[in-house]
């Protein structure tokens, strides 16, 4: 009895760890894909990974991209919530769910999730840079503002036109 519970117990570790390795094949596989804006490949090679390894939080956040780069938000915010689930301190996946709020104008929710980012990155520019934009179509120029010293202190400058508008519409002369 004991011997067929240690054979039970070896089949199912050797089966997670085949199954691991062939969602990393699959991930590799779709990376290429996506990298060559082949998304509906992409998609597919993801979706085998998360059929070998339904956990692995790379599985969907890398299918979230290929719904994302293919138009397809819906489908790549849920796909970034698993990711989300799955692995919560990961600020990128925070960030990338923000930028599809963002582009389906769902900007508090783009916002909550820019700001989960920096509390996991609070150096990642490009996060308080998108958050500025946000805050600027909200009409919260000061929160904006707020984004733009950031920006400066960490060493980056939004872009001229942004700024131009951000001073015309605040009325602010920074």
């Amino acid at each position: 009895m004991i011997k067929i519970q240690i054979l039970i117990i070896l089949f199912s570790f050797c089966s997670s760890v085949y199954a691991g390795q062939l969602a990393e094949e699959a991930i590799a596989r779709g990376q290429q894909y996506l990298g060559r804006g082949m998304y509906q490949e992409a998609i597919e090679e993801f979706s085998d990974a998360i059929s070998s390894d339904p956990f692995s939080s790379q599985a969907y956040y890398n299918r979230a991209r290929a719904y994302y780069s293919d138009q397809k938000l819906e489908r790549a915010i849920s796909d970034f919530s698993r990711a989300i689930e799955l692995d919560s301190e990961n600020a990128q996946i925070y960030y990338e769910r923000g930028v599809a709020y963002y582009y389906r104008d769902d900007l508090d929710r783009a916002i909550a999730d820019w700001n989960s980012s920096i509390k996991l990155c609070p150096n990642c520019v490009e996060v308080y840079n998108k958050r500025a934009f946000a805050y600027y179509k909200k009409e919260q120029y000061h929160k904006a503002w707020e984004d733009v010293h950031r920006l400066q202190e960490l060493g980056f400058h939004p872009s001229e036109q942004f700024l131009q508008d951000l001073r015309r519409y605040s009325g602010r002369d920074e």
